[in-house]
């Protein structure tokens, strides 16, 4: 668990993280300095849950690497070989007592090069921009399922040990911002799969605002483009295709209205994708809910709420993938990265 500042919530996730069932496993929790906010609260969880096999490890310098590749990498290096298997959680993720236990059992298949599960953003508080975060989030999910598009998520992922050695990530992270999109090209190039697993799937409670919400979904939307670029132009195909056909609804509601009525048929059919969305939205919300039960009330609570609000996300997905286009830069953690397609490298 790669952690710098204090997250809310980050208490708990550190214990839920230390609290697993799992008979042998090593908890490596990696901070920038001894001067970050995360090292005081994570010295504070590890006194009180008093785990031996558990350390804390300041991040060595990578000075063209992200901050929490900087971090896995620390990890790898502290580890010294010792593990069969890495698995990795982000600070701010909830995770249930068997996580780990779930996340590892599908390696034991040779052709499964990661096991991932996903984030489900909660709204901490009310808000529409929270709740359309969370529709943007969660539409991710039906790429997990698919083996073409699907990929491992940073926040929970597991890969082993001599997978990683056999794609060189010891050498391919270094360069990297990102960390799961960098491993899942390299998966790829190698034969690998990913298998997702519902059952991973971690909690984030989340609090946003318009300006931040569509900051860090371009954010993620240019890191794609760099990393993936098939699935970047699958989305950009889909949901120009998405309003192309909504556009023609509004010029035949129009028609409709203004020539003849006839035309509120096709107008009609022409908006019906729109309107299955929030059926798609209902859908996840209940699916997920089953294979997270602990959060069970959660999802009852913002379930028609984030309906409502996924009616935006293929115009924020349209905003995000035209700004992606001309994005050269972004900033995450503080730190500013700058984008080229073959060699993302932090500025100095």
């Amino acid at each position: 668990m790669a952690c710098k500042g204090e997250e809310p919530g980050l208490e708990g996730n550190l214990a839920a993280v230390l609290h697993q069932k799992y008979d042998n496993y090593h908890t490596a929790i990696v901070v920038d300095s001894t001067e970050d906010p995360a090292y005081t609260v994570a010295k504070s969880v590890l006194s009180r849950c008093s785990e031996e096999n558990s350390q804390i490890y300041t991040s060595d310098p990578a000075a063209s690497a992200s901050g929490k590749v900087a971090a896995l990498l620390t990890a790898l290096a502290r580890d010294r070989g010792q593990a069969q298997v890495y698995a990795i959680v982000d600070s701010d993720a909830r995770v249930t007592p068997t996580w780990l236990g779930n996340l590892v059992d599908p390696l034991k298949d040779g052709s499964v090069g990661a096991t991932t599960g996903f984030r489900w953003l909660f709204p901490s508080r009310g808000g529409f921009w929270s709740y359309a975060e969370s529709a943007w989030n969660a539409s991710g999910t039906n790429l997990l399922f698919n083996d073409r598009y699907n990929f491992p998520w940073g926040g929970a992922m597991a890969v082993r040990a001599e997978t990683l050695d056999k794609i060189g990530i010891r050498r391919l992270w270094p360069t990297a911002i990102s960390d799961d999109l960098a491993l899942n090209a390299a998966l790829r190039k190698h034969g690998y799969r990913t298998t997702f697993l519902p059952q991973c799937t971690v909690a984030t409670f989340n609090q946003t605002d318009r300006h931040k919400f569509l900051r860090w979904a371009t954010r993620q939307t240019a890191l794609t483009k760099v990393y993936n670029r098939g699935l970047w132009n699958y989305a950009a195909g889909a949901y120009a295709f998405f309003d192309f056909v909504f556009l023609l609804g509004l010029i035949s509601l129009v028609c409709g209205v203004t020539v003849a009525p006839l035309w509120l048929v096709p107008s009609a059919l022409l908006f019906t994708p729109s309107l299955l969305g929030i059926l798609r939205s209902i859908q996840r919300n209940s699916t997920f809910s089953r294979a997270m039960p602990q959060f069970k009330e959660e999802f009852r609570r913002a379930k028609f709420k984030e309906a409502i609000a996924s009616l935006i996300v293929p115009w924020v997905m349209t905003y995000c993938i035209i700004n992606s286009t001309r994005t050269r830069e972004i900033e995450w953690r503080g730190r500013i990265y700058k984008l080229t397609e073959m060699n993302p490298l932090a500025s100095p």
